[in-house]
């Protein structure tokens, strides 16, 4: 058949980060495989209310929103609001047949909406913070609060999509029996790849890549660092309510020449950052499943990851990195100091990190999305669980 399908995200490349990205890669796969696809997102200053890029068609819906790289609870929840009657609209000249919300909030209501009123079939994209008990304390009053609607938007889908094991079983501390499709996210191996040369022995050429915030936990990056026995650099690629407060820290940990602080990076400029690094690492108090992982991946990097749900089905520790326990600087300095010091390790393990990478292309996330969202069209009120443990287990 056919398929005419309706992705809704608050976020799609210029703006917004990992889950922007993969909207992006799936929508623009799906268009190559000949699925009808329009994304509604949010407007933003510059962008233009209806845009056709890379075969499927984008239309941006009011919202409020200062920051490419960041977006506050008020500034999602005006998506919301703009999303429901801009959605209304789009409808009125173009049906589809399934609806996908990436994150149950703030993309979720707009998807039940539609449900409620034209009967239309949804699946939501479990992104990570979104979903209840994420990042422990720091979103627990932000899920209280929403909870109730977080409950309606997936009950009322016929299906939930997690792009990790370790997702897929929080999501089922909320909702125990709920009808989960495990999805990876994907990565463009033919963009990422590794460079045209032999990267130096030393310095260790480290590279963090992410929004400054407390949920990524570069300061556990930085104390590493200083306890780092090796000649070992850290380039910082990202921006946000942390980043004073890091380069403070740098002073005081005596390590300001040895950090970079690069800026945020729109995505064309990404892959000069990974090109330049011999290691990635990545500390954060939690992951869905990390883009950034599966760049570095593809450009042959070991990652340095902790040990946090969606880094467990990337990394396998002395096969393409390290997993490492949450907030131990310590730990973290051994295993940098590991690769600082055996140059043909970092390229082995690199090896291997593409060879990772290979199995993650956009375009077989995209056909597992296609095969859900046939099904959704189909199902009508519930994605039958036999399906969904079929396409789980091609994940």
């Amino acid at each position: 058949m056919s398929l005419r399908v309706l992705f809704v995200n608050y976020e799609l490349p210029p703006i917004g980060a990992g889950a922007g990205n993969a909207t992006a890669n799936i929508a623009r796969c799906l268009a190559s495989a000949g699925v009808d696809m329009c994304v509604l997102t949010a407007a933003f200053k510059g962008l233009p209310r209806i845009e056709h890029r890379d075969g499927y068609l984008i239309y941006r819906a009011p919202a409020i929103r200062r920051r490419a790289d960041q977006c506050s609870p008020a500034e999602m929840l005006s998506f919301t609001l703009g999303g429901m009657p801009a959605a209304m609209r789009l409808l009125r000249r173009w049906r589809p047949d399934a609806v996908c919300a990436f994150f149950g909030m703030p993309s979720g209501p707009i998807a039940l909406l539609l449900h409620q009123v034209l009967g239309m079939p949804y699946v939501v994209s479990l992104r990570g913070g979104d979903v209840p008990g994420f990042m422990g304390s720091e979103r627990v009053l932000l899920h209280k609060l929403a909870l109730p609607v977080i409950r309606t938007v997936w009950h009322r889908s016929t299906g939930l999509l997690a792009n990790s094991t370790g997702l897929a079983d929080l999501a089922r501390k909320t909702w125990p029996d709920a009808p989960i499709t495990i999805i990876p996210n994907g990565v463009d191996v033919d963009t990422f790849a590794p460079p045209n040369r032999i990267r130096p022995e030393t310095p260790l050429r480290l590279l963090a890549v992410g929004r400054l915030a407390q949920q990524k936990r570069f300061d556990t990056a930085l104390a590493a660092l200083a306890l780092s026995r090796r000649a070992v650099v850290l380039r910082l690629v990202g921006d946000g309510p942390e980043r004073a407060e890091l380069e403070r820290l740098t002073r005081a940990l005596r390590i300001a020449d040895r950090v970079e602080f690069a800026g945020w990076a729109a995505r064309a400029e990404l892959l000069a950052h990974y090109q330049w690094a011999d290691a990635l690492v990545l500390p954060s108090a939690a992951e869905g499943m990390s883009n950034v992982v599966l760049e570095a991946l593809a450009c042959g990097l070991p990652v340095v990851a902790s040990d946090v749900i969606g880094n467990r089905d990337l990394i396998e520790n002395e096969h393409n990195g390290y997993l490492v326990a949450q907030g131990d600087p310590g730990m973290y300095a051994e295993a940098i100091d590991r690769l600082a010091g055996q140059p043909r390790l970092v390229r082995q393990l690199g090896q291997r990190a593409r060879s990772t990478a290979e199995d993650f292309r956009w375009e077989n996330v995209a056909e597992q999305y296609r095969r859900v969202l046939v099904a959704a069209a189909h199902a009508g009120d519930a994605l039958p669980r036999q399906y969904a443990s079929e396409v789980r287990k091609a994940a």
